[in-house]
């Protein structure tokens, strides 16, 4: 029950409820606070149970805070079953992850969880359903990458639904929908270090872009997790294909391929038309092609890296 893939459906029919709603609930625990590094955004999780807080970072170990000014989110006890009742959502239908404004604050929702979020002030609070039908890993999960996908923006930066691999340190990213075939080509790479076969993360650098290790992935079990930053080297729109071969993006499609791939952003441009500038920036510096691959994980020959 991961989110991120169905950014740009209709999803908000379950509006999330305002601000003042969480002004009245309790923390949910008084645990000390975890710490969790985003590929370099840091965040901060106060009022955790320690139940909750073990789970938790256990999920995280391997990204630990390091100590920078983090983005704070308080955990509160949501005081019901669900946000979103599970028999209002079809069986298959998309993960039902709203999101709304109140002024200068995200509101966010979904099965187990809503929250609101300040990217302005570094600031957010997140409430828990009591039902672990969306389990607390999740729920925080999708509630962090909603956070990650916003503060990328306001820097400059961009979360996308994509796979990246390194290859002799420089990271190159895989874009597409929802069976395209991103964990397909992360589990055939025959080189290289999967970095991430769900989502990346894509920061501002001096110079260009770099790609950054997030505990974002998805099914890819071949390794272990990456917290390196590599920069960027190719910039790939993927389809699966009896052969392996790359053709140039056709023009004037660059930045909307890109912008579909921006998960949580994509259907919230009245609000971060920043997204515009720096998808045209990425695509400046390193061009979208498109990538036709097989499975036998030799793709790498048509991209001639290095």
């Amino acid at each position: 029950m991961k989110a991120g893939e169905n950014a740009g459906l209709d999803l908000n029919r379950f509006p999330p409820p305002g601000r003042a709603f969480f002004g009245r609930l309790s923390p949910k625990g008084n645990d000390a606070a975890l710490g969790v590094d985003i590929g370099g955004l840091e965040f901060s999780l106060i009022g955790l149970d320690p139940s909750s807080r073990e789970r938790l970072r256990e999920k995280y170990a391997a990204f630990p805070a390091g100590g920078s000014a983090p983005f704070v989110v308080q955990v509160l006890d949501g005081e019901r079953e669900h946000f979103v009742p599970p028999r209002e959502v079809a069986p298959g239908a998309p993960h039902p992850l709203s999101l709304a404004w109140e002024g200068p604050l995200l509101l966010v929702q979904s099965f187990g969880f809503a929250g609101w979020i300040s990217i302005e002030t570094g600031e957010g609070a997140m409430a828990l359903a009591r039902s672990e039908f969306e389990r607390i890993t999740w729920c925080v999960e999708n509630f962090l990458r909603v956070c990650t996908a916003w503060r990328a923006v306001r820097e400059g930066g961009v979360l996308l639904h994509a796979a990246s691999l390194a290859l002799e340190g420089k990271a190159y990213v895989f874009l597409g929908a929802s069976g395209s075939g991103k964990s397909t080509l992360a589990a055939s790479s025959r080189k290289g270090v999967v970095i991430s076969d769900d989502l990346t993360l894509v920061r501002p650098g001096e110079p260009g872009f770099r790609v950054v290790g997030t505990p974002f992935r998805g099914t890819y079990q071949g390794g272990p997790p990456v917290r390196c930053s590599f920069p960027l080297a190719g910039l790939y729109r993927i389809f699966q294909s009896p052969d392996n071969r790359v053709e140039p993006c056709p023009q004037n499609h660059a930045v909307p391929d890109l912008l579909a791939a921006a998960p949580f952003v994509v259907d919230q441009l009245a609000r971060g038309d920043k997204i515009f500038s720096t998808l045209k920036a990425l695509d400046a510096s390193h061009p979208l092609a498109y990538l036709h691959f097989d499975r036998s994980g030799d793709f790498w020959r048509a991209l001639n890296p290095g």
